[in-house]
């Protein structure tokens, strides 16, 4: 072998960067479902509601049935519950009367469950129906046509009720 040819080894494991170089950066539980939801489409870790489960003391409030959409087959029509959900879906509908009412298609950890607001009730909770919104819902039962729903009387949103404490 000639020595005119030179041949340089490099140590490259110098130049890579080391792992206390690499900046970090914390996000907080929601703001990693809020990631994963926007780079997969699908939350797949948890789902958002499950960081409020572990927050959640309530068991009821008052003649309210606290329930998760599962649950909504085995109640009798006309109950009263509580229910949380991720807002997927609203369309919105004309009645007769040329007023705008609701139907909210919403999802728990479980599945997903409608709720129906009429035009009073969705005139005033309008404001609270943004995509990906947390809401707690109160409302009665309804089973016609064969298909479980809720009938709105009141919708919170999810934060507002945790910072409050109150629902």
């Amino acid at each position: 072998m000639s020595t005119l040819i030179k041949t340089n080894t490099i140590n490259r494991s110098t130049d890579l960067l080391l792992k206390e170089d690499i900046p970090v950066h914390d996000f907080s539980s929601s703001a990693l479902l809020a990631i994963e939801k926007n780079i997969l489409d699908i939350h797949a870790t948890a789902h958002p509601l499950s960081l409020y489960r572990e927050k959640e003391h309530i068991k009821s409030s008052g003649k309210f049935l606290l329930i998760r959409s599962y649950n909504l087959g085995q109640i009798r029509p006309g109950a009263p519950v509580l229910i949380a959900g991720l807002l997927v879906q609203v369309r919105r509908q004309f009645t007769r009367s040329r007023q705008v009412m609701a139907f909210l298609l919403l999802e728990d950890e479980i599945g997903f469950f409608e709720a129906i607001a009429f035009p009073e009730t969705f005139r005033y909770y309008s404001s609270l129906l943004a995509k990906d919104a947390l809401l707690w819902i109160k409302g009665n039962t309804s089973n016609k046509s064969g298909e479980e729903k809720v009938i709105i009387q009141e919708i919170k949103n999810i934060d507002s009720c945790i910072e409050k404490n109150a629902l």
